[in-house]
């Protein structure tokens, strides 16, 4: 035990000698493991945020006008303009259904707003929505004081972004026409932190779809009821529905099949890694032959070369997988931002969250490499016949 220290000072002192062929090779394996590690965190992120949201969202079953399910469904789920109307007579055939436990009507649209005209998501709700979230609390303030008053409620993200607080004036909807802030919500880390409510009857006058809903959200008395409530859906005329477990369903599908690519990329750039740890450790044994035949002529075996070699690559190894998981930890939010200016949906909330298990794995996976990596100069070191090469040398 007490040589495991010399060895290691030993095993370094080359890669201390070296700094640049050192800091290049570290910097390949990084590489490779920020690669390997942001994928697994951004799949497991992505799919853990995707199931927060869809939590969140109070109802199991989004019902909306006839066209593509899920693109209607991401919008909502992101706060976007639903370019689709149903009539507003639909929601009470909703909630004479039998399966039906609860249900709210959503309407909402997209439109610039305050002093800097940020595009901000309005949405138009009642009373029933704050049964479906009841997580939805006011910080501050209180609820609208009536179903036509020109009030607005903001999330706790669009009171930030907008700098107005209770009682303030904002102009919204296409005549600009100004309501007073009623209320603030608490941060309830969904895409509702971004948006402005308002009373439906006053949002569907505001933007002139009067008696029109862009969806109605419904709870389900039993999970086991999903596919008769749909079956009576699918018969009226003009709507759809769609589950939030089909919708979940269909994205994780679409995140797997990209997390097979970045998998082959990851996998390219550990292959380039270990090629970097191949070719630094063979240089470094060929500028040692005169050292590892000294150390061999005063008694150093073949065993303790090659464990010297592998030490050193070693070393490399878990330089790069410690440099690659900091790289991955910092840049995350670089990938976040990146992601969310190019892929149509991306669930709000921390999307990359490197946690233990994947740091400890991304780790062993970079040691592993650099070890099998220099496995060829380390029998290499540990070939070496001290005659002969103090011979060549002499």
């Amino acid at each position: 035990m007490q040589a495991i220290p010399g060895h290691l000072r030993l095993a370094t002192s080359d890669l201390r000698r070296r700094p640049l062929r050192t800091s290049l090779c570290v910097l390949g394996v990084a590489l490779s493991t920020t690669l390997l590690l942001g994928t697994v965190s951004l799949h497991s992120g992505y799919v853990r945020a995707l199931d927060s949201t869809i939590e969140r969202m109070g109802y199991q079953v989004l019902v909306t006008a006839k066209g593509c399910p899920y693109e209607a469904a991401s919008l909502v789920m992101r706060g976007g303009n639903v370019p689709m109307y149903i009539d507003e007579t639909t929601f009470d055939t909703i909630l004479d259904n039998p399966d039906v436990l609860e249900a709210t009507r959503l309407f909402m649209q997209g439109m610039e707003a305050g002093d800097a005209n940020r595009l901000m998501v309005f949405m138009g709700v009642d009373e029933r929505f704050r049964s479906l979230k009841p997580w939805m609390t006011l910080q501050r303030g209180s609820w609208f004081s009536g179903d036509t008053s020109e009030e607005a409620i903001l999330g706790y993200n669009a009171a930030s972004i907008l700098g107005l607080n209770v009682g303030d004036r904002l102009s919204v909807g296409p005549a600009h026409r100004p309501v007073t802030i009623h209320g603030v919500f608490d941060r309830s880390g969904t895409q509702d932190d971004g948006m402005i409510f308002l009373p439906l009857p006053f949002a569907q006058e505001l933007f002139d779809r009067q008696g029109k809903l862009t969806g109605v959200g419904v709870r389900l008395k039993s999970l086991d009821r999903v596919q008769p409530f749909l079956e009576k859906m699918f018969n009226l005329p003009s709507v759809q529905a769609i589950t939030m477990t089909q919708f979940r369903s269909t994205v994780v599908q679409f995140v797997a099949t990209s997390r097979i690519l970045l998998m082959l990329s990851a996998l390219v750039a550990s292959l380039i890694g270990a090629l970097g740890v191949l070719n630094a450790m063979t240089m470094s044994v060929s500028e040692r032959l005169r050292e590892f035949g000294l150390m061999k002529a005063v008694g150093a075996s073949a065993g303790d070369l090659f464990g010297l070699t592998l030490l050193e690559t070693g070393c490399l190894g878990l330089l790069g997988a410690v440099l690659g998981t900091v790289m991955t930890a910092l840049g995350g939010w670089v990938l976040e931002s990146a992601l969310r200016q190019v892929v149509p949906f991306v669930p709000p909330g921390r999307l990359i969250a490197v946690d233990a298990v994947s740091v400890g794995g991304a780790m062993v996976a970079a040691l592993l490499l650099a070890v099998v990596a220099g496995l060829y100069p380390a029998s290499r070191a540990a070939r070496v016949r001290p005659a002969a090469i103090l011979r060549q040398t002499a």
